[in-house]
């Protein structure tokens, strides 16, 4: 049993570690001026034994107990208004390293960041990790999981060997891919719906994230119509790239549209292509740390040349410099507030959605001036997860990314553009990312939850007898 030696650290302005920070989620990115909603209770377990006795509790006094791990949600999912919450950054174990197996156990709360960082030294890393340095491992596979790697890993869900849980009603219970795989599909992905994660088995890749160096084939587009048909194509079928991000930008008012594709594929692993990763990811990395630091003009400059990094990127890097990209160099805390949507888009149908949902969020910033950019990023996903083993076929994970004026986006006109999203998506067989703001209504959301598939088998086998 070993704790971890590394502690992974973000550029976000603020801790998601303080008392202050269980009042808010992802909510604060969208409004700064969002109000708090603070627990009256908070319980932080470091076994699984105390998970059992705050349930217990929880359920003889009548509260309605809220699981959250970094608050990385906006959908309503970790606030407790009044109410009680179990925190599970307590839970944060390495429970060991089986090479044999290539597999790794911990407990849910363990950071992404930091066991990646353990792993690689002993030569491993997490085919699948999140571009913030904060998410752990119970709430990555409570949401999904997306990162760079996905279009050979899958989802963070797809790399789970089998879990821990608590039900709300207090029992213990294990399941995996071999050993209650039904029960094990329902519980990834469920947002905490069915019970507490306690431990989990993942799989690790060997690997030198921090020492492999990647060639970035990359491609610049000043036209919408290029970049989108250039996107599906790969999206559709990336081949033999090992990472991949791209995004379209528009400053609007004419300021700037341009789109970007960054493949990543083997390169030389010689000394100069060492140095230009370490050298151009250094500058970046300083412009992400001081990013909001600095006098208003000063860090003006800073953010444009953010921008300008982020166009530019690169031509050569690490595997974790590609990894962490959005947390070291493009940090949400900083700049305009910024909402989020994410929809995960059969690669098929991306070349219809895209420009729908595009021209949905043009026509709010043109009609009621609630936004200030557009960005829209996009990465590729071979999941076995979303497939359902049916016809194995690409997704693509579509982060919808505006700049935002929290008095133009009103909640009443937040509530349409939500509803209007989920609409194009259930027109089109996609699915969206449920930590993220969605429609409320249940017969909706069914529609575009990807794991509501696994839960109405696991109903219809408890109907039928099993446990």
């Amino acid at each position: 049993m070993t704790r971890r030696p590394y502690v992974a650290t973000s550029h976000e302005s603020f801790s998601h570690d303080s008392i202050d920070s269980l009042g808010y989620d992802w909510e604060r990115m969208a409004d700064p001026g969002t109000h708090p909603r603070y627990p009256l209770k908070v319980y932080l377990p470091r076994t699984t034994e105390d998970v059992v006795a705050a349930i217990l509790e929880a359920k003889e006094l009548g509260q309605d107990l809220k699981i959250r791990s970094k608050g990385h949600s906006s959908n309503d999912l970790v606030l407790a208004d009044r109410g009680a919450v179990l925190c599970t950054q307590k839970m944060d174990r390495i429970l060991g390293l089986d090479e044999g197996s290539r597999t790794v156990r911990v407990q849910a709360g363990a950071i992404t960041a930091n066991l990646d960082s353990w792993l690689a030294q002993r030569g491993y890393g997490l085919p699948v990790i999140g571009d913030h340095n904060d998410i752990t491992a119970g709430g990555f596979a409570s949401i999904g999981g997306v990162g760079p790697a996905s279009l050979r890993y899958g989802m963070f869900v797809d790399n789970v060997h089998d879990l821990e849980y608590v039900t709300w009603d207090g029992d213990v219970r294990r399941c995996g891919r071999a050993e209650r795989r039904d029960e094990f599909l329902r519980l990834l992905a469920g947002t905490g719906q069915y019970g507490v994660i306690t431990e989990m088995t993942l799989e690790v890749v060997q690997v030198d994230k921090y020492g492999e160096v990647l060639a970035n084939n990359r491609s610049l587009y000043r036209n919408f119509d290029h970049f989108l048909e250039e996107s599906a194509r790969f999206l559709s079928d990336p081949g033999d790239v090992r990472l991949s991000r791209g995004f379209w930008l528009d400053l609007g008012g004419g300021k700037l549209k341009v789109g970007q594709l960054s493949l990543y594929g083997q390169a030389e692993q010689s000394i100069a292509n060492t140095a230009r990763n370490k050298v151009s990811y250094r500058y970046l990395h300083s412009l992400g740390y001081v990013a909001g630091r600095l006098p208003r003009r000063v860090d003006a400059v800073v953010k444009l040349l953010g921008v300008a990094g982020m166009v530019y990127i690169p031509t050569r890097a690490s595997i974790k410099n590609v990894e962490t990209f959005s947390d070291k160099v493009l940090d949400a805390s900083v700049g305009d507030p910024t909402r989020w949507f994410i929809a995960l888009v059969p690669s098929e149908v991306y070349p219809v959605l895209f420009p729908k949902l595009y021209a949905l969020f043009t026509e709010y910033r043109k009609r009621y001036r609630c936004f200030t950019f557009l960005s829209f990023y996009i990465k590729a996903i071979r999941s076995d997860y979303l497939t359902n083993g049916g016809p194995h076929r690409y997704y693509t994970e579509l982060i919808l990314l505006p700049g935002a004026k929290p008095e133009k986006l009103t909640p009443e006109l937040l509530e349409s553009l939500v509803s209007r999203i989920d609409d194009l998506c259930i027109e089109h067989g996609a699915y969206r990312y449920m930590h993220t703001k969605t429609v409320k209504d249940p017969e909706r959301r069914r529609k575009i939850d990807p794991n509501t598939q696994y839960a109405a088998v696991q109903r219809d086998s408890l109907v039928g007898g099993e446990v």
